[in-house]
């Protein structure tokens, strides 16, 4: 399983602190890896933190998709008292009761069709259903709510399209910088400590 784009700062942080600890015993064995190299990779870390931070886009897509839950929620009543009107009137239908249900299991793709289906029959059944308790202006409270979830509906798809552009923005600033420089000490750890394993093993034999 490859990593995820949201992992790569935590896994950097951690590599960090694995470098922090150890830092001492890199030094000894190679000067290179000494205290502006861990400086260094700290700032290549921080700089995609502060990325990810001051992600803007994250932000408005949390308020898009609560703006989605608003509108959702303020279709409750007024489908419910339909639904009343809808067996009221013996018109054969589920439709407001099924708008209830996409709304509640999140289902906005699903709502906006049944929605469209449920002005169709509301249009060709006004009248019965007027004369059987409907608002006159129930068509356009439907064409209303059609017309708020679809243009929220968008702006939540083009927010998490650019949001997935900016993480893999993120993914490549990472690739670039952060794996280079801990990789290059990831591979000498793993030479120095198992050849000090090594020398341990044959000192506790003497």
């Amino acid at each position: 399983m490859g990593i995820q784009k949201e992992e790569y700062v935590p896994i950097a942080d951690t590599l960090l602190r694995s470098l922090a600890r150890d830092i001492d015993n890199f030094e000894s064995a190679n000067h290179l890896f000494n205290s502006a190299y861990l400086a260094a990779m700290q700032d290549k870390t921080d700089a995609v933190r502060a990325k990810e931070t001051g992600d803007a886009l994250l932000v408005q897509q949390k308020q898009a998709t609560q703006d989605l839950y608003v509108l959702g929620n303020e279709l409750n009543k007024p489908m419910k008292l339909l639904d009343l009107v809808v067996k009221k009137a013996n018109v054969k239908t589920t439709l407001p009761s099924d708008v209830l249900k996409k709304i509640k299991n999140r289902n906005f793709e699903g709502t906006l069709l049944t929605l469209k289906a449920l002005k169709d029959v509301v249009t060709s059944q006004s009248d019965v259903l007027i004369s059987n308790g409907m608002k006159a202006d129930t068509v356009t409270v439907l064409e209303n709510a059609f017309a708020a979830i679809t243009a929220k509906s968008n702006e939540q798809t083009s927010l998490q399209q650019q949001r997935k552009a900016f993480t893999s923005e993120n993914k490549g600033f990472c690739i670039r910088n952060c794996i280079p420089i801990s990789a290059k000490w990831q591979n000498w750890g793993k030479l120095y400590f198992r050849e000090s394993r090594k020398l341990q093993n044959i000192r506790s034999k003497i």
